[in-house]
């Protein structure tokens, strides 16, 4: 890769010397003995020194600025900034620049700046580009972009409110101003400011009904005092998207744990349990075995009949449930195994680009896409220990 790029900017180079070399005399010994001293740099091995020379001997036109932002954008997707900012920078330098081109040069440093992570420098070229009509739409949505990465959601919240259209960086805008509302009300959640989280989350769920973690939110805030309340939240999510069944379904049980009210918690369960379209969920099943509804139990698993993988999972359950004495070392292996598969270190998956987490991320730090991350089911950890398992 190395001898590729060196060999490109040789080609580059060769051009530099043919086309603008100036024909003035003086001029052109001065610009003779640039070129050389770049070149005898370039041969060095001292690439940096070459690269400032040879941009400085480039004359920039309106048929050479392809060149120069062409150049610039490779260095800036191999992850080389400086470079990428200087040819811009060199490029806005010229006085006898043309208003588009020069505009142009801006957008691509503002973007340079950006992706070096120097969001101040970068805003502050969008900014005033902004009201450019060529560059309006992506400017904005840059400057969002960066108040996310430096997590301003306030001035996020304030600028996408301006913006008409319907969808802002591949989301609509409902569903980024309630991720906003969102991230404000978890930061009250961590300094206890309980009915502040309330209140902004509800914003939230007032700005898109099907947000997901802003019904989660509201539970955990009225965990404590209102399991009921806490109760219908989670509910809700169920109705919004089964694919957090298993998730909801976890936090109801440990719901239970925290209180004595085990009526609110079993009618959740035994609701989730009649509930059509939805995947096998190992945590109903045991709640209601354990809590000696063994016949609810085996109802709501004999929904499923004829699911090889779950009944494996059932017959593993028997297994666990019985007397130590009656196992095999070929059984007990087939149980560390389930329980390996259930305590899965990748129980999240983006369904974007594919990303595994074991904790859930409402913006994935892969692909940067807003709710797209979601957990795995019993069915997929069972697959995917099976597959293991033949491995």
């Amino acid at each position: 890769m190395i001898y590729i790029l060196s060999l490109v900017i040789v080609i580059i180079l060769s051009a530099v010397y043919y086309f603008y070399k100036p024909t003035n005399k003086q001029n052109k010994n001065i610009f003779n003995a640039e070129y050389y001293r770049g070149l005898n740099y370039l041969l060095n091995n001292e690439e940096d020194k070459a690269f400032k020379i040879f941009t400085a001997l480039m004359d920039v036109d309106s048929s050479t600025i392809e060149t120069h932002l062409a150049l610039g954008g490779l260095y800036r997707k191999r992850g080389e900034f400086d470079k990428a900012i200087l040819i811009h920078q060199n490029l806005l330098s010229r006085p006898t620049l043309e208003i588009e081109l020069k505009n142009q040069a801006l957008y691509e440093l503002a973007k340079d700046f950006y992706n070096a992570g120097l969001y101040d420098r970068s805003e502050k070229i969008f900014k005033n580009i902004s009201d450019i009509k060529n560059y309006k739409k992506s400017s904005l949505e840059y400057l969002i972009k960066i108040y996310e990465a430096s997590k301003d959601w306030e001035r996020a919240i304030d600028l996408i409110k301006t913006i008409g259209d319907i969808k802002v960086n591949g989301h609509d805008k409902e569903i980024l101003l309630a991720q906003y509302y969102c991230e404000i009300s978890s930061s009250y959640i961590h300094q206890n400011q309980i009915e502040k989280s309330i209140a902004i989350t509800k914003k939230a769920l007032k700005m898109n009904s099907k947000c997901v973690r802003a019904n989660m939110q509201l539970a955990d805030c009225y965990s404590m005092n209102d399991a009921g309340t806490s109760c219908q939240y989670l509910n809700a999510i169920i109705d919004q998207d089964n694919k957090f069944s298993s998730l909801i379904t976890n936090k109801i049980i440990t719901l239970a744990k925290k209180i004595n009210n085990m009526s609110v918690i079993m009618k959740s369960i035994v609701s989730i349990s009649n509930l059509k379209d939805i995947n096998f969920l190992p945590e109903v099943y045991l709640f209601l075995y354990y809590e000696d509804e063994k016949i609810l139990a085996q109802q709501y698993i004999d929904k499923f009949e004829g699911n090889n993988l779950i009944d494996k999972f059932t017959i593993t359950h028997t297994l666990l449930s019985s007397n130590d004495n009656m196992m095999t070392p070929h059984i007990k292996n087939l149980i560390t195994s389930y329980n390996e598969i259930f305590s899965h270190k990748h129980f999240f998956v983006c369904n974007n680009c594919g990303y595994k987490s074991n904790e859930l991320n409402w913006l994935c730090p892969s692909c940067n896409s807003w709710e797209t991350i979601y957990p795995k089911s019993a069915i997929d950890l069972l697959r995917e220990g099976g597959a293991s398992e033949s491995r």
